[in-house]
Parts: structure tokens; sequence; C-alpha cells
């Protein structure tokens, strides 16, 4: 029999069956249902960062109409400045942790550690089960339709009783067997392409390099979980024991290992920083009252010794020394900030190393990578906020510091706030090679034990 032959009753034998087809539609469904629920969150994110500057407009007019006739200081007191982080074009492809961090964070002209760590409230549930979008289903779904496809090919020919038969053939039948794994890898690997290309399509992304590594890991995490389907059939057991086995290493990957991994990053780097950089920042700020002004202005003068001139009196409230005075809460709070996001960054770096031994996790990690999603792409962004806070203190203070009206100030022509991060994703990384080298040792083994084992 030629392969041509072969392969045309292989496939009218796999397709010939009412539940492949149920199967491959459960899982457009759930393709479409994940494009539109990450979508609709991406494009949610697209709108608040598309208003922002009008919603700037509004409030600052409003702001002006309120505080008209009075000090330029008392009306920054009150007077909100607009940042937002505006997704990227892979944001609906995988949300990440765009759901749980702020992302468009208003900030006033005092202490800015304060501000910057406070976010809108999200559904509790929802942050319990995730997003569902894109990467869920390749990461999450697509492993139990492999599992189908793959979990009987052996014993289903056993157990009806055609193996015999199918063994007497000239052909080896541990050929047959690769046959019909790759012919399922090829189905599976071509059914997700299309699927991807229109979902990308749908959300608008753009079809660039991100997207053809999108399509690299994705057939990549699917040889692993074909490598462990071909690993565990190649014991010989029955296809109760290949199911259940396959359904125990699913729930082992996709929902205990990481559960663990959260656990145990918790435990190894506890963030107590954030809570001190609070308490740091207040009474950084506090205890200024009670201090001379003289010893806040001294601190204050070696970051703007151009300000050093202009008199500060003790025995009176001074708009200026008040804003010096909101500035050293920063200053104190440094240290603790910089622990803080330091902590984060290791929290990342432990989970992206202990992701290499979880195929699971380390593909959703590099998803939320190619969408710029993850935690490194909202660290950049609260250093934006830092950063255009720093340019509107030095836009101000001259003003405050001479007594200036409102009226003396365009505050119209206030400097405005702009963020967008779009990562372009290194084809040649570690997590993709460790990925890479998880799915060759399954396939060899499940190659080593079929060559030895006679089933």
């Amino acid at each position: 029999m030629n392969l041509k032959t072969f392969t045309r009753l292989e496939l009218k034998n796999f397709l010939n069956g009412r539940s492949v087809l149920v199967v491959f539609l459960c899982i457009g469904l759930a393709v479409a249902y994940a494009v539109y629920q990450g979508g609709s969150l991406a494009e949610k994110q697209s709108e608040i960062a598309a208003q922002t500057p009008q919603m700037q407009v509004d409030h600052t007019d409003r702001m002006l109409e309120v505080h008209a006739g009075k000090e330029l200081a008392d009306f920054l007191y009150y007077h909100k400045f607009y940042t937002a982080h505006e997704p990227s074009d892979w944001a609906g492809f995988s949300v990440g942790q765009s759901d749980v961090n702020a992302n468009n964070i208003k900030v006033t002209l005092l202490t800015l550690e304060g501000q910057i760590y406070n976010s809108e409230l999200s559904n509790p549930t929802n942050q319990l089960f995730g997003n569902f979008d894109l990467s869920f289903v390749i990461v999450f779904l697509f492993p139990l339709l492999i599992i189908a496809f793959t979990h009987n090919l052996i014993s289903a020919e056993q157990e009806s009783g055609t193996w015999s038969l199918l063994r007497s053939q000239p052909t080896s039948v541990r050929k047959i067997f690769w046959f019909r794994i790759g012919l399922r890898f090829l189905i599976v690997s071509l059914t997700a392409i299309v699927l991807i290309t229109l979902g990308c399509a749908f959300l608008g992304t753009a079809f660039d390099g991100r997207f053809l590594y999108a399509i690299l890991l994705t057939l990549v995490y699917f040889a692993f979980w074909f490598g462990v389907s071909a690993f565990v059939i190649s014991f010989g057991k029955g296809t109760t024991f290949n199911a259940l086995s396959l359904l125990g290493v699913w729930i082992f990957l996709v929902i205990l290992a990481p559960a663990l991994l959260s656990s145990v990053v918790a435990t190894t780097f506890p963030v107590s920083e954030s809570l001190e950089t609070t308490i740091t920042q207040r009474e950084g700020y506090h205890e200024k009252w009670d201090k001379p002004k003289a010893a806040t202005m001294e601190r204050f003068y070696k970051k703007y010794p151009q300000f050093k001139d202009i008199p500060i009196p003790e025995d009176k409230f001074t708009w200026g020394w008040y804003y010096a005075m909101q500035e050293t809460g920063d200053f104190e709070s440094a240290d603790a900030t910089e622990r803080y996001a330091e902590k984060l960054k290791q929290r990342q770096n432990f989970t992206e190393k202990v992701a290499w031994v979880l195929p699971t996790v380390n593909t959703q990690l590099q998803f939320n990578e190619i969408a710029s999603t993850n935690l490194e792409s909202h660290l950049e962004y609260l250093e934006s906020v830092r950063e255009f806070h720093s340019k509107i203190r030095q836009t101000y203070y001259p003003h405050i510091f001479k007594n200036a009206k409102l009226t003396d100030v365009d505050m119209k022509k206030a400097p405005q706030h702009s963020f967008k991060n779009e990562n372009e994703s290194n084809l040649l990384n570690g997590q993709l090679l460790a990925l890479t080298i998880l799915s060759f040792v399954f396939i060899s083994l499940g190659f080593v034990r079929m060559n030895r084992k006679n089933i």
C-alpha cells in the first residue's frame, strides 16, 4: 500500500467519526469567544487611552472654572494629570496581567508613590479564573484536543481485535504509529494556524515577527504534548490507562504546577515593601509639619538648587515649602520603592527559570511577552508615570515659588503623558529553547520505547 493511499484511508478513518467534527466545532467556538473576550478588554483599554486627552481637557476646564481667581499652587493641589497605558496591538491575544494592573493612573502634584500604586477595583471572580483569550485556548484547551486524538492510537486497534492484522502488514507498525502521530500533529497544527490567523485578523494585530513567533511557539508547544502522548502510549497499556495518565499530566501542568509555583513565589519573595513604601512616604511628609522648615528645604535644595535663593519663612505657611515637603516624602520612600520593584523582578525571573520545566507556564509567559501584557511592560509604564510626574514638577515649581496666580499660567499647555510599548520577540531565546528541548526529549523517549517494546 503506497503512502498516498494510506494517507487517504487514515484521513477518512480519522474524520469519519461525528465526535471529531463536534470537537473541531467546539474548539472553533472557543476561539471565537476567546477573540471576542480578549478583544473586548483590549478595546476597552484602547478606548480609555484614546479618551484620556479629552478627559484631561474636560477636567482642566472644570477645575479652572471652580478655582478661578485662586493661586496656582492652590489649584495644583486639587488638579489631576491623566496618564494611560495604551495596550499593544496584540493585547487581545493574551490579556496577561493587564486586567489586574492599573493602566490609567491619575496623579496630582503631591507625593507620587502613594498615587502610583492605586488601581481600580476588579471583579474578583475574573481575577480568580483569569480571562478567556486566544492564548488560553492554545495553552489550556488544545492539549485536551491532542489527548483526545492520540490516546487510543494503538489501544483502539488492540481492543477491537485488528491489531494482529495490522502487524501482519509488510510495513512496520512503529512506522504506522508515527505516521498517525505526525498526521494528527499536522491536522491540529493547521487548525490552530487557521484559527490564530483569523483571530489575529479580527483583533487587528500586526502580522509581523510576533505573528511568526506565536505560530512557532504554538507548534513547539503542540510537539511537546504529542511527545507526551507518544511516551504514554509506548507503555502499551489500554485506552483507559492512556486517557487517565494524559489527563493527569494535563491537570498537573495546567492547574496544580502553576498554583504550586505561585505559592512558592509568594512565600520565597514576599513583597512587604509595598506597605513599607506607603508608610515611609506618609511619614516622610507628615512628620515635616513638626520639624523646622529649613531642614526640609535643605534636602529639597540638593535636587533643586535653582530655588535656594527664594526665602522660605519659618513662621508662616508657604506653598513652596508645602510642595517641597511633599517631594521629600518621595525621597524617603525611594529605597523602599526600588526594593519593591526589584522584588517583583526577582519573582518574575524565578518564575521564568522554573517555567523552563513547566511548558504551560513557559508558553503563557511568552505569549504575555508577545502581547506586552507582562510584568515588565507594567513596570515600564509606572516608570513613564514617574518621569511624567517629574516633568510636571519641573514645569510648575518655578511658578509656585514665585507665588504665581492661576491666571499667570496657561494650564491648557500642561505636559501630556503618552505610553505604548510593543515588544519585538526574539526568535532565539532560552524559554523557546527549553520548550523545544522538552518536546524533543519526550518524542525521543516515545521513539526509543516503541523500538524496544514489542507492542
